[in-house]
């Protein structure tokens, strides 16, 4: 009963969070229109929404997530992470907090979801909202993601994966550094 209380709450609290006014300046619009005309932009996650789990609840119960988490609401803050699209090629790095369906790689300490290079078809469609949509495969594992942008310039990006348990990340979007660019482009 304990159980499906928690989820239920966490539900609930992942639903309301999502219908905050999504109410934008006609800068940011502008903005926003440029990078994805350009396709040139980066996304840093503030928040990690994992799908929730008994393996997870008890990390969470053994006192593990980072401090203001809770199961299914994990604060990124201090933690490594990014999405860069520039051009056709993209670079992810999102920190992985779930479970995995099959073991991974062997001496592997970083369990993150990471990518670099040219996904096979980015979709992107706008409708009140951007939605960009690509598979990519890196390090045995397949993913379909779907990054949802705001025009206030918050996203939401979802992982799915072959062998992992899918996790979706809330953030912002803002322009890419000329660093950035150059270093994606040498990949």
């Amino acid at each position: 009963m304990k159980k499906i209380l928690i989820l239920i709450l966490g539900s609930i609290c992942i639903g309301c969070s999502s219908t905050k006014d999504i109410t934008a300046t006609p800068a940011q619009i502008e903005a926003l229109n440029e990078m994805i005309r350009i396709k040139e932009f980066q996304i840093e996650s503030r928040w990690a929404y994992p799908l929730v789990t008994n393996s997870l609840s008890s990390v969470a119960n053994s006192g593990l997530l980072p401090p203001g988490s809770s199961v299914n609401n994990i604060d990124l803050i201090g933690n490594a992470n990014y999405f860069k699209m520039i051009k056709d090629s993209i670079s992810m790095y999102l920190p992985y907090y779930g479970e995995r369906r099959i073991s991974g790689n062997y001496n592997s300490t970083d369990t993150a979801i990471k990518y670099n290079g040219k996904p096979g078809d980015i979709e992107i469609e706008e409708n009140k909202t951007y939605q960009i949509r690509f598979s990519a495969k890196s390090d045995g594992d397949g993913y379909d993601v779907e990054i949802t942008i705001f025009p206030n310039l918050s996203s939401r990006i979802v992982v799915s994966s072959m062998y992992r348990t899918t996790i979706s990340y809330k953030g912002e979007v803002s322009k890419l550094s000329l660093e950035t660019k150059d270093a994606i482009t040498d990949n």
